[in-house]
């Protein structure tokens, strides 16, 4: 058996750790082994306690000159418009006029016809569905990548990405899913320890952009931080439509479960 790793970071220690698109300062109140490294449990200052998480980490970087330098690099780029030219979009500037979420009206067809598929016709969405959550984030995160030039931009998009993946993680069980899933959830996901975006897929990603603004609005996220990840949304979505033949898999099943 493998030694566990080292921890690199200490209790107590001051740190900036990475949530959404930017750097913020932290202190790490606890440190923990796991099967996939060392985690940190870490408070982010001046953010309320329930904001304490646990992280790893490739969310942090130490608190020194260069990290702090980078720190307001990735806020400058948050507080400006950029032109980004996005799939299925024109080239065009965004002011930073605070976060929205306006779902192309093709997908908002697709998430009225899965609700009505489980709360009319009582069918689930069977899983693991492919491409999952994690894999959907991951095709986009990389094709950004390829033809984004600005490295900050490029990080940028990486941190946003790494956020959704925590806010579909800790949302999935208590707000994005309709009562007749949840039995499933429990049974097949959390009982089993496994990730929930690893078995979840394009649907129940697009429910969390729905929720997302009042998610984001519980946060310390400045507008112009909200407005970063609102337009990368913008993105996403436009990636979904452009893909949705390979995105959109997914198969439901008559459940006896009753949403009751």
């Amino acid at each position: 058996m493998a030694a566990p790793q080292a921890a690199v970071y200490k209790k107590n220690e001051k740190i900036l750790a990475l949530h959404g698109p930017l750097l913020y300062e932290a202190k790490v109140l606890k440190v923990r082994n796991s099967s996939d490294g060392p985690q940190y449990f870490v408070h982010y200052n001046g953010w309320k306690k329930r904001w304490d998480e646990w992280i790893q980490s490739d969310r942090m970087r130490p608190y020194n000159a260069e990290n702090l330098k980078f720190q307001e690099e990735l806020k400058k780029k948050g507080q400006k418009g950029t032109k980004r030219k996005r799939d299925n979009e024109e080239e065009e500037s965004y002011p930073a006029v605070g976060m929205k979420v306006n779902l192309p009206g093709e997908l908002k067809k697709r998430l009225i016809d899965d609700w009505e598929n489980v709360n009319r016709h009582n069918r689930v969405m069977q899983i693991p569905v492919k491409p999952s959550v994690k894999e959907i984030l991951e095709y986009y995160k990389d094709a950004q990548e390829s033809k984004e030039k600005d490295l900050t931009l490029a990080k940028l998009t990486e941190n946003i990405v790494d956020a959704l993946k925590i806010y579909f993680e800790h949302s999935l069980g208590t707000l994005l899913l309709y009562r007749v899933e949840r039995d499933g959830y429990l049974q097949e996901v959390k009982e089993k320890g496994i990730n929930p975006i690893e078995v979840y897929g394009v649907y129940h990603l697009l429910r969390l952009f729905v929720k997302l603004p009042s998610l984001v609005d519980n946060t310390g996220l400045s507008e112009e931080q909200k407005t970063a990840i609102g337009k990368e949304i913008s993105g996403l979505c436009g990636y979904i439509v452009k893909h949705k033949t390979h995105l959109f898999r997914g198969e439901y099943k008559v459940t006896s479960r009753k949403n009751v």
